[in-house]
């Protein structure tokens, strides 16, 4: 035993060394303690967050799958794409005279519509969108290069019977009606490859448009091939009811269309089902 009554450190009872080490070790753990807690507390909220998300999800999609065997209302969302052809128009984008004018047009189509759907009825409205595949020289100087190019833009409402019904597959006939624009834009060279990046307000080309009243049927189907998903394809004409005398632009360049036009257009389509 050492003076004082003390032991040596390598003498010290094991209660003594280990109390020590207790006491060195407990700040340690209790500063774990914590971090561990926080970390598996953010691990409980996240999945606590998220799993009511997907049981919402997948309620409203079990829902929609649902309301569409039953017969009950739901809506729906279409994208559709294809080719748009007016094979009868007088396309006159230079002149008036009959020797410059084309028969026929043809573009490429896009569309969106979102329709109700109750049974075997559906109805809804959408947009339809063109743009011409060709690009006809304007008249003008031959150092500007002008271009002329058309673009069509359509509003309409939508009506159709689902005439034919299985559990995956749908027939259907249906007429619109709305309102469509005719834009035709002419452009010189600068204005398609311009010489500085500075911003300019408004359109960098002369722009007039021509609208007009669309009234028309279509046909299609579609193929249910998930729960709330479906493809399918479309075949619509329209008539398109436009002004007798062409718009004229401030450069004198006249409207590529007038008076009654007949569209057809064809593509395919797919669509999503919401529940009410």
């Amino acid at each position: 035993m050492n003076p004082g009554g003390r032991y040596p450190t390598s003498r010290a009872p094991t209660n003594v060394r280990a109390g020590e080490g207790d006491r060195a070790s407990a700040p340690r753990r209790q500063r774990a303690r914590p971090a561990r807690g926080a970390a598996c507390g953010a691990a409980v909220a996240a999945l606590l967050l998220a799993a009511p998300g997907r049981a919402d999800e997948s309620r409203a999609a079990r829902r929609a799958a649902a309301a569409r065997e039953q017969g009950l209302p739901y809506t729906m969302v279409e994208v559709s794409g294809g080719v748009m052809t007016l094979p009868g128009a007088d396309v006159c984008p230079v002149s008036l005279s009959p020797d410059t004018c084309e028969q026929g047009e043809t573009s490429v189509s896009f569309g969106i519509h979102n329709l109700y759907r109750w049974g075997d009825i559906g109805f809804g409205a959408g947009i339809f969108w063109a743009a011409t595949l060709s690009t006809e020289a304007a008249r003008g100087a031959p150092e500007l290069e002008r271009d002329h190019s058309r673009r069509y833009f359509m509003l309409d409402g939508a009506f159709r019977y689902y005439g034919i019904r299985t559990k995956t597959w749908e027939w259907w006939a249906g007429a619109t009606l709305g309102g469509v624009v005719v834009n035709d834009s002419w452009s010189v060279n600068a204005d398609r490859e311009p010489y500085s990046d500075t911003a300019y307000v408004g359109p960098r080309s002369v722009t007039i448009g021509t609208e007009g009243v669309a009234a028309g049927l279509a046909i299609g189907g579609e193929w249910t091939f998930a729960d709330n998903w479906s493809l399918g394809s479309h075949l619509r004409y329209s008539s398109w009811f436009l002004p007798e005398q062409r718009k004229v632009s401030p450069t004198g360049d006249r409207a590529s269309l007038s008076e009654r036009v007949d569209m057809f257009n064809i593509g395919i389509l797919i669509a999503y089902r919401v529940a009410l």
